[in-house]
């Protein structure tokens, strides 16, 4: 059924934390309210499993509303220490975790029930009358020929147009497939996850990451309440053993019998009780393995003017090693909707698409390389991780890690994701824009200055005027923003 109505300024496909967190800084900074269309019936509570937060993605929820961030922290629990350990609970070095959010006591990292976070953004929602629709999932988007609009079609057989389309759909986004696919596979990391709770509370501070090299994983262990834990184990799983078809939420007699098995053989590798006795109180269990895109997209921004936008898992599915994934897609939030404010935004819900091409370059410009470096980072400490568990190389790992420790105060490759400051680098960014374009607006004056100086002196050549011996160029040379 084609949709009738006057089309909505912007629309976002996917109702997760990506997609929650735009509706509210649309909302707070460009003063747009945005339809929000997400695929599932509904949220649930007590459901899934749990992940970090981190001071830059934190900056970015508080700057959309302070009270916001207060609703987050309490729903979670901070971590205060970063602790590598041996499984038989040996610890190989500690680091404060205050060191990660930059001398600014309201963003220290914290573990947090994916559900609970959903649920506050979800508040937030819908205290800001922000529009959600749920069971809308995307089919396909369609570009019109006549004028800027955008239909998107919903797999109900409904549609919405819209002049501005947000992909926040996630790792496996029908708005991604829609506008890039065929350029892209999705390739299977080598590395499956089992995730799980426990109101098994965690006898020491922090979030823990103990390594064996007899049972050849590493894991997690963070907090996420006073009397919950979340757990990661990390296996190495080639491909044609990996069973693709039982990834995403276990049954709970699955994810008991599975953590039961994991359990037993920890044990007979020597773990320590208090890394095995969650596994034995498991809740909600989730089996996943890590995917990239391959090749990573070289562009995020689509459509003839520009009007389709990926942020998120959507533009850059994670691996978990460093927390950043869901960071990533909130810096992401923040980045694009400071450049919508600034550059194409006259005054509160009025968005100027003059300047769209400009905003969405620099988003690109900002963002890509931000993300690949991130991921570069998780993918070195998941080797890292992975060295611990080989014997050969154990020793020298655990040497390395202290000393990393010792001479930094945890590890640095913690450093770039979790004291990024986006508002500095958009500020920065929209600075050299500015400068740039002023740049070229002094050069168009003076060439068009010089033409009008020609048209003045006809054939006679002033030494002012345009000739073959004369070559006119700023003396400057233009700077590209950076």
């Amino acid at each position: 059924m084609e949709d009738q109505s006057e089309p909505c300024q912007c629309l976002i496909a996917g109702g997760g934390i990506v997609g929650l967190v735009l509706a509210l800084a649309l909302k707070k900074h460009v003063g747009i309210t945005a339809e929000v269309y997400e695929r599932a019936e509904g949220f649930a509570d007590d459901v899934g499993a749990a992940l970090g937060m981190y001071a830059n993605g934190l900056r970015v929820l508080r700057d959309i509303d302070p009270k916001l961030m207060e609703a987050i922290k309490d729903a979670g629990r901070p971590y205060g220490y970063r602790r590598w350990e041996r499984h038989d609970g040996t610890e190989i070095a500690v680091a404060s975790e205050d060191v990660l959010s930059a001398d600014d006591s309201e963003l220290c990292s914290l573990g947090i029930r994916r559900w609970r976070l959903q649920k506050a953004l979800y508040n937030a929602v819908k205290d800001a009358g922000i529009p959600l629709h749920f069971s809308k999932g995307i089919s396909n988007v369609i570009e019109r020929d006549d004028d800027d609009r955008i239909q998107v079609v919903f797999a109900d057989g409904t549609s919405r147009y819209t002049e501005l389309l947000f992909g926040a759909d996630g790792g496996k986004s029908a708005v991604r497939e829609t506008v890039a696919g065929g350029t892209y596979e999705i390739k299977y990391t080598g590395v499956t996850c089992l995730m799980g709770m426990s109101d098994c509370p965690s006898p020491q501070e922090g979030i823990s990451f103990p390594t064996s090299e007899q049972t050849q994983c590493h894991a997690v262990y963070f907090p996420t309440g006073t009397d919950e834990q979340c757990f990661q184990i990390h296996i190495p799983t080639k491909e044609d053993e990996a069973d693709k078809t039982n990834w995403g939420n276990l049954s709970a007699v699955e994810g008991q019998e599975e953590f039961a098995r994991v359990a037993e053989t920890m044990k007979k590798d020597g773990w320590h009780q208090r890394y095995i006795d969650p596994l034995h109180r498991v809740e909600h269990a989730v089996k996943v393995g890590f995917c990239l895109l391959n090749p990573k997209l070289e562009r995020w921004v689509y459509g003839k003017n520009r009007r389709i936008i990926l942020v998120g898992d959507a533009a850059h599915p994670p691996v978990p090693y460093v927390g950043q994934g869901a960071q990533m897609g909130v810096e992401d939030v923040g980045t694009l909707t400071l450049l919508l404010q600034n550059l194409c935004c006259s005054a509160p819900g009025n968005l100027d698409f003059k300047r769209l091409d400009e905003a969405t370059k620099l988003y690109e410009k900002l963002r890509i390389p931000r993300v690949a470096m991130i991921l570069d980072c998780s993918q070195q400490l998941g080797k890292l991780q992975e060295s611990r568990t080989k014997t050969s190389d154990c020793g020298l790992s655990e040497l390395l890690l202290q000393g990393e420790v010792m001479l930094n105060d945890t590890l640095p490759v913690m450093f770039p994701g979790a004291t990024y400051n986006y508002r500095v680098e958009v500020a920065d960014a929209i600075t050299d824009l500015e400068e740039l374009r002023a740049k070229l607006d002094d050069r168009n004056a003076f060439e068009d200055l010089m033409a009008r100086a020609g048209d003045i002196f006809g054939e006679y050549e002033h030494p002012l005027a345009p000739s073959s011996t004369h070559s006119f160029r700023p003396a400057t040379a233009v700077r590209t923003a950076h």
